[in-house]
């Protein structure tokens, strides 16, 4: 006959929680917004060295205005004289010209590695948000055909509404400045295919005011984006707990 177990004994090992128990003893844990994502960190350096490239480039649109009317009589000259002597009018504008190149280059590569840090970033900090474009258009949108016309807006949106809520106006003045400097620019580009005698000269009596545009927007928009840049990254600091570890 099976003898009753003594209430008094003390149980050889703890009694198990269920599992719903378990679970709510546990401390809360962090959400990843992917099955692996990085600890947040801040993207101060890269930050930095986008609003110094930025401004570079401005510098050097500010020399190409400041060519310009030396081109344009340039091409005056060169129309009167005929076609032989189009392929020959290389002024300090073109000069200022091949500099922009490198200097477009990297301000594109610096900038687009901030702006998918601080994506990754916003995303650690704020797994909730869903953002509208994926983390290749940060690096895509600035120059696949039509879309590079809002992408890379969305982007830059979305990372300062996922970092804060200390939301200040001036990105969509911003974005409409690079885009008035965009459109002008590449047709300021277009003046220099110079092709007849007639093309030339009218590429002459539009060159300085399509610059002066062009240079008027590149200003605003780089004002603008010194701000934004200086924000995410300012705030992105702030909420990044010490040593970079998520928090829980």
């Amino acid at each position: 006959m099976t003898q009753p177990d003594n209430p008094f004994t003390p149980p050889t090992s703890p009694p198990t929680a269920p599992p719903l128990a378990r679970a709510a003893q546990q401390p809360p844990q962090y959400v990843h917004a992917a099955p692996y994502a990085p600890p947040p960190r801040s993207a101060a350096g890269l930050g930095v060295a986008t609003i110094v490239l930025a401004c570079v480039w401005t510098v050097v649109q500010v020399l190409q205005l400041a060519t310009a009317p030396q081109a344009a009589d340039a091409l005056r000259a060169a129309a009167a004289a005929g076609d032989g002597a189009l392929a020959s009018a290389f002024t300090g504008y073109d000069a200022v010209g091949l500099l922009l190149v490198p200097v477009q280059i990297a301000a594109y590569v610096v900038a687009c590695l901030w702006l998918s840090t601080s994506r990754a970033t916003a995303e650690a900090l704020d797994p909730r948000y869903v953002h509208a474009r994926g983390r290749v258009w940060a690096w895509l949108g600035w120059w696949v055909p039509v879309v590079s016309f809002w992408f890379p807006y969305q982007v830059v949106r979305d990372v300062r509404r996922a970092t804060t809520t200390r939301l200040i106006g001036g990105i969509g003045g911003w974005w409409a400045a690079w885009l008035v400097f965009v459109v002008v620019s590449n047709s300021a580009g277009r003046m220099n295919l110079r092709t007849t005698p007639e093309a030339t000269a009218v590429a002459a009596d539009a060159l300085v005011p399509v610059q002066l545009v062009a240079t008027a927007a590149m200003i605003v928009a780089l004002v603008l984006w010194i701000r934004i840049v200086r924000e995410i990254t300012a705030w992105q600091r702030e909420r990044i707990p010490a040593g970079g570890a998520y928090p829980s």
